[in-house]
């Protein structure tokens, strides 16, 4: 492509070459190293492009092989610039409109964002709008550097950002903290008070770990919702192995439990399913900034219809995006067919359903162990139950009431002695 670039800007032609020798003709510009190309034998005659400066060379060698070359056309930038010589309008308006577009990608017009989770890109493209710094913002007015540190000051769960500008294209890359923002403030909360850790779900601990705070569980024990499992209170014994005090502490643990969850799906054997009839009539709608220029389509919406659509911002080359969207909208007439299931199809499709419940699950952090599933065909509806075993990370805070030993438990404990 970039050696056909360089022949239309210098410029070739197309010619014809007739005559006694034109076999000859062609040996002489090989060893005279005149570069032909695209030869063609059109009726008894040779065609053929050559370039203008090697044109001019032809002279001696058509004499001497009693040839002669008639151009069929003139191709490329120069002879363009001299059939429109007298349109100096025409010349002006491709040099204003060539230098409107590099004016252009002093903007920013496409915005690529990588990384986030916990925060959504219209979050982002709105504290970028706060900044001056969203679509169609000048270049030369964004401080990258600054963008970054705003990014990491404004969002607690960014760790890390990278704002960088590349032709006309902005991207940002961000880090989010793995830590869920609500357990960041759980842990801020137990450094200034007293928690203890009960059981979120009804459980048996598989194993525990406790870094703070007075173990109630150990590993083997069933509990239920709400059962204390590690206590925030600390006694407190003297030398005589009595208790005289009690201190609470923020509780730290890490504790699994064996987990079981109930799984339930239907769906019927027997449905109709929508499907493209007949060849698709598309539609095409131009975006400039804000505005939108749609042209018709021969398409009729009167009955059921499927579309598609599909947008491609332009761009003069690699990341110069410029604000010109091109969408593409195909429209297909459409119909309905029943579709019967088969019982293996069923199977597979409660299949499909099933895994998809376990891969959220496991996204969470929770480890399947077991899953025990039962299929039941009634009528028209494939029925599934399944009982799931799984082991997880159980235990949530919850506020501890300290209290001091009571005078009486005192007296009771010195009585004793």
């Amino acid at each position: 492509m970039f050696l056909s670039m360089i022949k239309f800007f210098r410029g070739f032609l197309l010619v014809r070459l007739s005559g006694y020798s034109p076999e000859r003709f062609l040996n002489l510009c090989s060893n005279h190293n005149i570069l032909i190309w695209d030869l063609k034998n059109q009726d008894g005659c040779y065609e053929f492009h050559i370039s203008i400066a090697g044109y001019r060379r032809l002279k001696p060698l058509l004499k001497k092989t009693k040839t002669r070359v008639t151009i069929r056309n003139r191709v490329g930038f120069p002879f363009f610039l001299y059939r429109y010589r007298k349109r100096k309008l025409y010349f002006a308006g491709i040099f204003l409109g060539v230098g409107f577009l590099m004016y252009l990608t002093t903007f920013v017009w496409l915005i690529d964002i990588n990384g986030n989770s916990l925060i959504t890109d219209d979050a982002i493209l709105a504290f970028l709008e706060e900044k001056n710094a969203s679509f169609g913002s000048k270049k030369s007015g964004i401080d990258c550097d600054a963008l970054e540190e705003a990014l990491r000051t404004d969002y607690e769960d960014v760790i890390w950002a990278s704002v960088r500008l590349s032709g006309a294209k902005m991207t940002i890359d961000i880090q989010e903290n793995l830590i869920a923002k609500k357990e960041m403030e759980e842990n801020t909360k137990r450094l200034d008070g007293a928690y203890h850790i009960v059981a979120d779900k009804d459980a048996t601990v598989t194993s525990i770990i406790t870094r703070k705070g007075t173990p109630l569980v150990k590993a083997g024990s069933e509990v239920k919702e709400g059962d204390i499992l590690v206590s925030s209170q600390l006694d407190i014994y003297n030398d005589s192995n009595e208790i005289v005090n009690y201190v609470f502490v923020p509780s730290d643990a890490d504790i699994y439990g064996q987990t079981t969850y109930t799984y339930q799906d239907s769906f019927p054997m027997q449905y109709n399913h929508k499907v493209r009839v007949g060849e698709g009539k598309s539609s095409y709608s131009l975006s400039l900034f804000s505005y939108q220029l749609k042209f018709p389509s021969a398409f009729q919406k009167d009955a059921s219809f499927i579309s598609y659509t599909e947008s491609r911002q332009l761009a003069l080359a690699k990341d110069y995006y410029i604000p010109v969207i091109l969408e593409k909208t195909t429209y297909y007439a459409c119909g309905y067919e029943k579709v019967t299931l088969t019982k293996e199809e069923a199977k597979k499709k409660a299949g499909q359903n099933i895994s998809q419940f376990l891969q959220k699950l496991e996204e969470k952090g929770i480890e399947i162990t077991d899953k025990n599933v039962m299929i039941e065909f009634a009528g028209n509806q494939c029925k599934v139950y399944g009982v799931i075993t799984a082991v997880e990370k159980i235990g949530r805070y919850e506020p501890a009431e300290p209290k001091k030993i009571s005078t009486d438990e005192r007296l009771t404990e010195d009585e004793s002695d």
